[in-house]
């Protein structure tokens, strides 16, 4: 592995973009009234994170920025994770998805929708509150 990285000194920075499918970590958890998902997302801006909904899906899209250039800095290694991501998370339930509302603080993504009768088949594209999760 030594000889690797010392003939492509690239390597290691490029490890992560492969780490991103898996990405980000995410709960689902329902209530008598609510389906509820929180996920992971620490270093993303909530600007940068794109959120929709339909009856049977909520799909996370967002992106983790690198703040300084490597190649100033002499990185030997560089394990944080930058770049691109989507996760598409199943629904147990027909969702309101009119009606849903989506939080962001201290890296965690919290989802909140109401439980229907019959879902709907069009997608709804979330606004997220930089306010506390939880607070609703």
């Amino acid at each position: 592995m030594r000889d690797l990285i010392e003939w492509n000194p690239g390597f290691l920075m490029r490890w992560p973009e492969q780490w991103t499918h898996s990405l980000p970590s995410a709960d689902v958890s329902e209530t008598d009234t609510h389906v509820i998902v929180t996920a992971d997302v620490p270093g993303v801006d909530p600007d940068d994170l794109d959120v929709t909904i339909t009856d049977e899906s909520l799909t996370i899209r967002g992106e983790v920025r690198q703040e300084q250039d490597t190649n100033e800095r002499g990185f030997r290694r560089i394990e944080r994770r930058y770049g691109s991501f989507h996760r598409v998370i199943p629904l147990p339930v027909s969702v309101k998805h009119d009606e849903a509302v989506a939080s962001c603080r201290n890296g965690v993504l919290e989802v909140r929708v109401p439980k229907a009768e019959q879902g709907r088949s069009r997608a709804v594209r979330l606004r997220i509150d930089k306010g506390q999760a939880g607070s609703h």
